[in-house]
């Protein structure tokens, strides 16, 4: 006889898979929620260091901090 499995392993076999499935679709919502506030948190660095540039008058520290930011907003995706 084949090495058939029963109606109720199959069942706990799809569970699990579907459980580790899952999990695993939520550790990649959580990655990218992570991912996504650092993102968010040194835009805003920048941006507040820019407006800081500006106010002092720093027009290298100003071109410098917009390279940063304008690379940050490639990997954005803005």
């Amino acid at each position: 006889m084949k090495n058939e499995k029963l109606p109720s392993e199959l069942v706990k076999s799809y569970l699990a898979n579907k459980k580790n499935q899952d999990a695993t679709l939520q550790d990649t919502f959580i990655e990218m929620i992570i991912h996504e506030s650092i993102l968010i948190n040194k835009r805003t660095q920048l941006e507040q260091q820019i407006d800081q540039a500006l106010d002092k008058r720093n027009k290298p520290l100003f071109l410098k901090l917009s390279s940063e930011i304008n690379e940050l907003l490639k990997m954005f995706g803005t």
